[in-house]
C-alpha cells in the first residue's frame, strides 16, 4: 500500500467537533444572555421570526429551542402576548438533574456524605437567616411527630419530611430550598424503609429535637453535632437495608 492510500490512524485527531445544531445554538445563545446578565427575569424576548433573523437559523429551530427552555421552567410562554424569561425558580428547572441522579448508580456512602453536607448548610442557613414564624413553624412541624396516634408508616414519614420541609422553607434561600427539596426526594426511600423499625419513630423525635432546640437557640456548634448524630443513625438503618437487600439478591441468584 502506497503513502497516498494508507489511512493515517491520527486523521481523526484532526477533524473538527461536531457542530451545535440550530436548536442547541439558540438555547446556548440565551444561556450565555442570561449567565452575562444581558437578559434578566421578567425580560420580553424577541420573536420567532427575529430570533430566527438575528441568529440565522430556521423558525422551526428557534420553535424547538423555545419548547425545550419552557419545559426546563427557564421560560414563560404566554399565548397573543409573548415569551418571557421566567421571574421564579421553577421546580422543573432541577427535574432532569433529578432523574439523572435516580438512574445513575447509587452507593449508600455517597448518599450519606452528600446528606450530611447538605443537611448541615440547611441548618446553618436557618440559624442564620430564620425568623420568629420559621422558629414557630418548625416547632409546629415537630408536634406532628410527638402525635401518638401515628400508626402507620406513611403517616410518620410524613411528618419526618413535613419538619425538612420547614427547614428548607426557613432558609430563605430559594435556590438552596429547590435543590434541597429535590434531593429530599432522593432520600424519602431510604427514609421510609427506617420507619418499618417498630422504635424508629421513638428515636426520630429525639434526634429531630435537638435539631430543633440548636436552632432556637442559634447554637451552630450543637446544630452539628445533632446533625451528625442524625445521619449516623439514619446510616446505621439505612446500611442495614442495603445488606438485606443485597444478601435477599444473592440468595435468589443460587
Amino acid at each position: 500500500m502506497s503513502n497516498k492510500t494508507k489511512k493515517n490512524d491520527n486523521l481523526e485527531l484532526f477533524t473538527s467537533s461536531k457542530k451545535p445544531s440550530a436548536v442547541d445554538m439558540v438555547i446556548n445563545k440565551i444561556k450565555s444572555l442570561l449567565i452575562e446578565k444581558k437578559l434578566v427575569p421578567g425580560d420580553k424576548l424577541p420573536n420567532e421570526n427575529e430570533l430566527a433573523e438575528v441568529l440565522s437559523v430556521s423558525r422551526g429551530s428557534v420553535r424547538e429551542a423555545l419548547k425545550i427552555l419552557s419545559a426546563f421552567g427557564i421560560i414563560e410562554i404566554k399565548r397573543g402576548d409573548g415569551t418571557y424569561i421566567a421571574k421564579h425558580i421553577n421546580k422543573k428547572l432541577f427535574e432532569p438533574q433529578l432523574f439523572d441522579l435516580i438512574l445513575s448508580p447509587q452507593d449508600i456512602d455517597e448518599l450519606v456524605e452528600v446528606r450530611k453536607m447538605i443537611e448541615k448548610s440547611i441548618v446553618f442557613l436557618v440559624i442564620e437567616n430564620a425568623r420568629h414564624k420559621d422558629i414557630v413553624n418548625i416547632k409546629n412541624s415537630f408536634k406532628c411527630m410527638k402525635q401518638e396516634d401515628l400508626n402507620c408508616i406513611d403517616e410518620m414519614l410524613n411528618c419526618d419530611l413535613k419538619f425538612h420541609k420547614a427547614l428548607a422553607k426557613a432558609t430563605h434561600n430559594e435556590l438552596f430550598k429547590k435543590i434541597y427539596l429535590n434531593i429530599l426526594e432522593l432520600f424519602t426511600p431510604a427514609i421510609r424503609k427506617t420507619y418499618k423499625y417498630e422504635k424508629n419513630m421513638e428515636n426520630a423525635q429525639e434526634l429531630h429535637k435537638k435539631i430543633f432546640e440548636a436552632i432556637k437557640k442559634r447554637d451552630k456548634k450543637a446544630a452539628k453535632e445533632a446533625v451528625d448524630k442524625s445521619i449516623i443513625y439514619w446510616e446505621k438503618l439505612a446500611l442495614n437495608f442495603d445488606r438485606k437487600r443485597k444478601n435477599q439478591h444473592g440468595g435468589d441468584k443460587v
